[in-house]
């Protein structure tokens, strides 16, 4: 009888600590998902807006996810603003051109002189008006404080 609760309470804790390591790894793997789902919804994004948009002056989804990236330790949202600003549409490198501003300045003067003659058009919503501005001007905009965040 002694050994059957034996091989009992050993199965527990092993079951205990199986348990622990699923949870465990389960919260390690999902605070990697955020990041990445913004990067792709950010690269993707319709339209580049900061403050209230609409009739009901709500805070655009371009606008929480560049948040939840700036919100990463620096080297990561560097990383993901450098990899929306590369493969990201007009609206998606406004967006990483506004962090990597507010990360890293001189990252930020290369890519606004490398991009000086873009044709690029970048759909901009200003309250409840949107716009179509080129990549250039957004980004002059951009450095000279026009969009707060």
């Amino acid at each position: 009888m002694g050994l059957i609760i034996d091989q009992m309470r050993s199965r527990t804790i092993v079951g205990w600590c199986i348990a622990l390591f699923l949870i465990l790894f389960a919260v390690t793997v999902s605070a990697e998902e955020p990041l990445e789902a913004a990067v792709k919804r950010l690269s993707a994004v319709g339209t580049f807006a900061f403050g209230g948009v609409g009739y009901a002056g709500a805070t655009s989804k371009g606008e929480i996810d560049f948040k939840l990236v700036l919100s990463q330790r620096e080297p990561a949202a560097l990383a993901a603003f450098e990899k929306i600003y590369a493969t990201g549409n007009p609206q998606g490198k406004s967006y990483a051109l506004s962090g990597i501003r507010k990360l890293k300045p001189l990252r930020f003067r290369e890519l606004l002189a490398s991009g000086a003659g873009s044709r690029d058009e970048v759909n901009v919503m200003r309250g409840c008006i949107v716009s179509h501005e080129l990549l250039p001007e957004v980004a002059q905009q951009i450095d000279h404080g026009k969009f707060r965040f």
